[in-house]
C-alpha cells in the first residue's frame, strides 16, 4: 500500500475528518472588541460603524461582565453584531482567566459574577468560549486544558501593542500536542483609549453560506475559519493526504506540526507564493499551516482535520 493511502487509512481508522470546506463565502469577523458599557470609549454604533467601513461583515461585542444591550436598533447596523460577553475570575483552582463567549444568550444571569459557574452556563447554551490573551494573563498550556474551551487567541492585537504579549502561538502548539482540535484565534481586543487606537490588527475569516449569527457561529464551532493579520487563504483542499492551498502574496507557506517539526516554502527576495502543495506524514496527529507576507504579517489556520 503507498503511504498516502496508508496515511489516509489510518486518518479513517482515528475517525479524521477534513475540517475545511471552503466553497461558500468568507466573512471577515472582529471577535473580541468593547464599547462603553465597559472599559471601551465608543458606543456600539460607532464601533460597528467603524469596523464596517473596514470592510468588516460581523464583529462580537465582548464587554466585561457585560451584556450588549441593542435597544432595536440592531437589524439597523451597518454590520452584523454576535452578542458575547468577556468573562474573568478565579476557577475552583484558583487559576486566574480571561474567557470570551461568543453567541451567549442575552438572559444569561451575570449578577452573581461566579466565573466558573456563569462560564459552564455560556457553554450549555452553546456558546463559543476562547481562552483570551494566556500569554498576556499568565496562564499556562496546561491550565488551557483544565476547561472547555473551544480554542484560544493565539494572537491578540492589543496585547501586543500594549507590552509585546500578544502572541501565543507556543501555547497553542503545547496544547495542540494533547487537545489536537482546539482552534486559533486572531483578534483586536480593541477599548479606542484616546492616543491608543489599537484596532484593524488581528481578525478572522469564516467561511460560510450566509452572514447570519447561525451560520457564522455555526463554522466557527468546527474550526471553518483562519485567523490573520492581513495574509489571506483564498482556499484550503485536503485530499488522499496532501494539502493544496491557494493564497494571497506571501513570501513563506509553513505546514507546522508535532513537536514544532514542519515543512515550509520560502521565496527569493520580490518574489511571491501564491499556492503550495504538502504531503502530510502519517504520524502527525494534527497539522496546521502558517503563511507570512512580505511585511512580516502572519495567517495560521486551524488543524487541518478535526477528530470525530
Amino acid at each position: 500500500m503507498q503511504i498516502s493511502a496508508l496515511a489516509d487509512d489510518l486518518r479513517q481508522q482515528k475517525k479524521m475528518k477534513n475540517r475545511y470546506d471552503t466553497s461558500g463565502r468568507w466573512f471577515k469577523g472582529g471577535l473580541h472588541l468593547h464599547t462603553v458599557r465597559s472599559d471601551g470609549h465608543l458606543t456600539l454604533g460607532k464601533v460597528a460603524g467603524k469596523y464596517a467601513r473596514e470592510q468588516f461583515d460581523f464583529i462580537a461585542v465582548t464587554d466585561h461582565w457585560s451584556l450588549p444591550e441593542f435597544n432595536g436598533e440592531r437589524d439597523s447596523l451597518p454590520l452584523l453584531v454576535i452578542p458575547g460577553i468577556e468573562l474573568d475570575g478565579y476557577d475552583t483552582l484558583g487559576v486566574y482567566y480571561h474567557v470570551l463567549a461568543i453567541g451567549v444568550s442575552l438572559r444569561l444571569a451575570i449578577g452573581i459574577r461566579n466565573f466558573t459557574k456563569v462560564m459552564h452556563t455560556a457553554y450549555a447554551q452553546g456558546a463559543v468560549l476562547i481562552w483570551a490573551h494566556p500569554h498576556w494573563t499568565g496562564n499556562t498550556p496546561r491550565q488551557g486544558l483544565r476547561h472547555k474551551f473551544h480554542g484560544m487567541e493565539v494572537y491578540n492585537h492589543s496585547s501586543h501593542c500594549e507590552n509585546g504579549s500578544g502572541y501565543a502561538l507556543s501555547h497553542w502548539d503545547s496544547v495542540l500536542d494533547r487537545h489536537p482540535d482546539f482552534l486559533g484565534f486572531a483578534t483586536d481586543d480593541s477599548h479606542f483609549v484616546p492616543g491608543q487606537p489599537y484596532w484593524k490588527g488581528g481578525w478572522v475569516m469564516v467561511n460560510a453560506t450566509a452572514c447570519t449569527d447561525d451560520e457564522i457561529l455555526d463554522a466557527i464551532r468546527r474550526g471553518n475559519f483562519y485567523a490573520t493579520q492581513d495574509p489571506e487563504f483564498k482556499s484550503i483542499e485536503y485530499a488522499r493526504n496532501k494539502v493544496k492551498v491557494e493564497t494571497s502574496p506571501v513570501v513563506s507557506i509553513r505546514l507546522i506540526g508535532p513537536r514544532r517539526v514542519g515543512k515550509w516554502i520560502n521565496v527569493a527576495e520580490k518574489e511571491f507564493l501564491l499556492q503550495a502543495e504538502f504531503e502530510l506524514p502519517p504520524d502527525w496527529p494534527y497539522a496546521r499551516l502558517e503563511i507570512e507576507d512580505a511585511t512580516g504579517k502572519r495567517a495560521w489556520s486551524n488543524p487541518l482535520w478535526h477528530h470525530g
